[in-house]
């Protein structure tokens, strides 16, 4: 048996083990959901299985334990039906999904060649030493960064609830580099495509026209132009701009508005931008991660948060398995991050690390698992 095939034995019987302990979270209508997997070995999915009970589907995941578990945000009469336009679509949960790599401060990497071995930071689609396009790549993704998505996965759902009334709301870590928000309120599983657009458009400003919002006003006296706003009745998008100024600058009392620069709307209006991918909010048929399930990029958990708590947080907290295992790293990483600890291995040479970081770099595909004898899989209550 090869090292591959003795780490992806391994890999597979910690999922099946994980798994074995029943710690998702059931959806809402499981049995009109589609249920999709990423099998263990595979790069393609397995879509439109459809369970009636969460103990099938248990009984599926454990006999064939899955990289990625998913189920739709849509609800079918038909789920199971592998032609989308005879499922009998119901209604679909609306989801956002907030990844914190696409902050640019956020967004680095090692690289590190899978021909020569070398190993350097950041950019570049070939390798400076040989030349190779085979690269291999491990995110530098700190939990400051996850710190901001989390701080802009609440002002969504504060957006959503208070301009769209909006109150069956999750949000979950997606056990990767970000968060997933669902919502389940019916008078919003009915959104088309297009409306579903505008919605992302309304929360993060894309598509706004500033003067059309926010009239300029010439204020003869002082110079310059300013927007005003009512001083207690603006609501929805106004009242965000609004807020948002009073905290970086004084206004002009008049009566009873207030007048802020125009410069500064502009201003606000970027800095309340928000990085959305609209491609996820827009598709009614989309898949989203069960709550608790491993993400199969990391090894990490997916796992509901509340939104009113703080995020303090490291990755070692939505570790699915504790212990120590031995690994064989396949490439020289010295002084690098991997999630919140920093390692000094060296290719070839057996090393002994947390289980949860043997598991990401197995995962990853940058270590062979050797010996894997003190694993415990947790759930998502440890």
């Amino acid at each position: 048996m090869s090292l591959q095939e003795q780490s992806n034995r391994f890999l597979k019987q910690i999922i099946r083990n994980y798994y074995a302990k029943r710690p998702l979270k059931e959806p809402p209508l499981l049995s009109m959901r589609e249920v999709a997997v990423q099998p263990f070995g595979s790069k393609s999915y397995i879509r439109h299985l459809h369970f009636t009970s969460m103990s099938k589907l248990y009984d599926y995941i454990i006999e064939n334990p899955p990289l990625h578990l998913y189920y739709s945000a849509a609800t079918y009469d038909d789920p199971g039906n592998p032609d989308m336009e005879s499922k009998g679509f119901r209604g679909a949960d609306v989801l956002f999904d907030i990844d914190a790599d696409h902050y640019p401060e956020c967004s680095h990497s090692v690289l590190i060649c899978s021909k020569c071995g070398y190993v350097w930071i950041n950019g570049g689609a070939e390798c400076p030493r040989c030349g190779s396009r085979s690269l291999a790549s491990l995110p530098q993704l700190s939990i400051e960064c996850l710190k901001k998505a989390w701080r802009d996965s609440r002002t969504i759902v504060r957006i959503l609830e208070e301009d769209f009334g909006a109150s069956k709301i999750s949000t979950m870590f997606s056990g990767n580099r970000g968060f997933h928000i669902r919502v389940e309120d019916k008078h919003l599983l009915s959104l088309d495509r297009d409306s579903r657009r505008m919605l992302v458009d309304y929360i993060q400003l894309s598509s706004l026209d500033p003067g059309r919002v926010f009239p300029k006003v010439k204020l003869e006296k002082r110079g310059g132009y300013v927007a005003l706003f009512h001083r207690e009745h603006e609501y929805g998008l106004r009242a965000r701009i609004r807020d948002y100024l009073k905290s970086v600058e004084t206004p002009i009392v008049m009566g009873d508005y207030e007048a802020y620069s125009y410069d500064n709307v502009i201003n606000a209006i970027n800095a309340l931008k928000i990085g959305i991918d609209p491609a996820v909010t827009m598709d009614v048929s989309r898949l989203s991660r069960f709550s608790n399930s491993i993400n199969g990029k990391s090894g990490l958990l997916s796992k509901s948060i509340d939104v009113s708590d703080e995020f303090n947080y490291s990755f070692y907290d939505f570790r699915a398995v504790s212990g120590e295992v031995l690994i064989k790293p396949a490439y020289d990483l010295t002084g690098v991050a991997v999630l919140d600890r920093k390692v000094n291995l060296r290719r070839g040479f057996i090393e002994k690390v947390e289980a949860y970081i043997g598991f990401y770099l197995a995962l990853k595909g940058l270590a062979y698992l050797v010996r894997a004898s003190r694993v415990e899989v947790l759930t998502s209550e440890h």
